[in-house]
């Protein structure tokens, strides 16, 4: 069901300050452990805590944000999105590939791409599938819910090359693989997760500047200007075998 909270600065306080830490949009397991270690285990008392002691626990960017979340400040807009939709890329050997590294190199490129597909288009994937198209034209398919909404490259690839070694494929002989970033949502939903990082979320924030000058430099110069090292020739992005 509904629930309906007034819209009074009191009620707002009132319902928000039972509730448990990870309730508040942003605070991941790590955050929630780390402000739980110091007592703020729900978003009453973190609303009560001075904005320095959150600055120090979670960072300066996500400690004033979740500050202000906790007393019911939070500018982001709401918007109405279209039905879920899904982002494929496939990549299809020259020859039946028994090489499993080779065949992560092309997950890495493919899970990079569509990163940089969902981030133009405003998009974060909840869910990542992998097909795997065998010499004998059979298909394996699985899918992995994610920890939280995302277009980080980085993730992506974690998501698929967890997903390809649960398969065991050893030697077999691989025709294709393909990825699909599904039950997509918008990117304000990718939580800016406030990211938890212990040293302020640094290294986290170099990579998404990276990223972004990537994507730039794919809007100016093509899809194929920037790619990791170790990746195969260029993919082909579209529906692949889903269809």
């Amino acid at each position: 069901g509904i629930r309906t909270v007034p819209g009074d600065g009191p009620s707002i306080a009132a319902f928000l300050a039972r509730r448990p830490a990870v309730a508040l949009h942003g605070v991941g397991p790590a955050a929630a452990r780390a402000l739980g270690a110091h007592g703020l285990d729900s978003v009453g008392r973190i609303a009560a805590a001075p904005p320095a002691t959150l600055r120090r626990i979670l960072g300066a960017r996500t400690g004033r944000t979740v500050y202000d979340r906790a007393r019911g400040i939070d500018p982001t807009p709401v918007t109405p999105h279209p039905a879920t939709r899904s982002l494929a890329a496939e990549h299809r050997f020259p020859y039946d590939e028994l090489d499993p590294d080779r065949r992560r190199a092309a997950l890495l490129a493919l899970a990079d791409g569509l990163g940089s597909g969902l981030r133009t288009t405003g998009r974060a994937a909840r869910a990542l599938t992998l097909t795997v198209r065998y010499a004998d034209g059979t298909s394996t398919t699985r899918t992995r819910r994610l920890p939280e909404p995302t277009a980080h490259g980085p993730a992506l690839t974690a998501a698929a090359y967890a997903l390809h070694a649960a398969l065991g494929l050893q030697r077999a002989r691989v025709r294709a693989v393909a990825l699909r970033a599904e039950d997509l949502c918008g990117a304000e939903r990718a939580t800016r997760q406030l990211m938890f990082d212990p040293s302020g979320g640094a290294p986290d924030d170099r990579a998404r500047r990276i990223e972004a000058a990537a994507d730039r430099a794919r809007a100016r110069f093509g899809a194929t200007a920037v790619r990791p090292a170790a990746a195969p020739p260029p993919v082909r992005h579209g529906p692949g075998p889903y269809g």
